[in-house]
């Protein structure tokens, strides 16, 4: 696909048309765009990237896109070129991907995701990053199980404090998405995504889950002591639940989370995977594992 071609969908909210943005009109509808999705710009909370900014990246080698039903704009994407400081090879860093809420769910996110990674190939990147909260388990299916990247940094409070419609007021504690976009486990991901799983993994668990008086799921203990190939940490399936109802909850968790990732993924583990176990309640986890990446993206 030759760039700036628009790409079309069908998914269940009908055909969408992802196309890049280069004028400064459209730029400033994608302003807009952010203010619905994250509550940027509204008092007491962060500013919107700029039409000017959003132009220039578009105008200088960068990736700003949109996702269209009929003439309506409901999703964006905004990236640019970064260097690797290790080995210097440039990368594709998606720094904005969201999607109005009415439209969620419908797989939006996905394609524009899809979108960027035909970008970074036609321009000889085969590496696209960015940074997501890792208790957002809706971004991790779509990350890890979905697309196929894999996790192996963990950033304490990366951004200090951020005010917008998803934070609470929470540290931004980050990880890096690494979506290697030309190996053979990302190809598999996006030809055949695994389902969720009926059955619990027979792998050892990192956590001791209990439920409070009100029914949240709190994290009571978990082990930094192991050592086995492939280990599972269980996340909440729905953090912004707690985020509403206890804030004290959220910070437990996100500080217990913090430790662990912290603890293995500086041992030499991966997150490689993201795992749904159906049922009610639905059951969410990720796999570390102490493979070599370049297995990993092997298969």
């Amino acid at each position: 696909m030759a760039p700036g071609r628009e790409r079309c969908m069908q998914t269940s909210s009908g055909e969408i048309r992802l196309r890049a943005i280069g004028d400064i009109t459209e730029a400033t509808r994608l302003v807009e765009l952010q203010r619905e999705i994250w509550g940027y710009g509204r008092p007491d909370t962060d500013f919107p990237h700029p039409a000017r900014a959003l132009f220039a990246i578009s105008q200088s080698g960068g990736h700003v896109a949109a996702a269209f039903i009929d003439n309506l704009a409901v999703g964006l994407s905004i990236a640019w070129i970064g260097m690797e400081p290790v080995s210097q090879k440039p990368y594709l860093h998606s720094q904005l991907v969201g999607v109005l809420e009415e439209y969620r769910h419908h797989g939006i996110g996905y394609y524009l995701k899809l979108y960027q990674r035909d970008f970074a190939l036609e321009h000889g990147m085969d590496l696209v990053k960015w940074t997501f909260d890792p208790l957002r388990s809706a971004n991790a299916n779509l990350n890890l199980r979905k697309l196929g990247a894999i996790i192996k940094t963990y950033l304490p409070d990366y951004y200090g404090k951020v005010q917008s419609d998803f934070s609470h007021g929470l540290a931004t504690d980050r990880v890096w998405a690494e979506w290697h976009v030309a190996s053979e486990h990302v190809k598999g991901r996006l030809a055949n995504p695994p389902p969720p799983l009926e059955q619990e993994p027979a792998l050892t668990q990192l956590r001791n889950l209990a439920e409070d008086d009100e029914g949240m799921q709190r994290l009571v203990d978990y082990q930094l002591r192991q050592s086995e190939p492939r280990l599972l940490v269980e996340v909440p399936d729905d953090f912004e639940a707690i985020c509403q109802r206890s804030m004290s909850l959220a910070q437990d968790w996100q500080s217990k989370i913090r430790e662990i990732f912290q603890h293995y993924l500086s041992r030499g583990y991966t997150a490689a995977d993201f795992l749904i176990l159906s049922g009610s309640p639905r059951r969410a986890f990720y796999l570390l594992s102490s493979d070599p990446l370049e297995r990993l993206l092997s298969f």
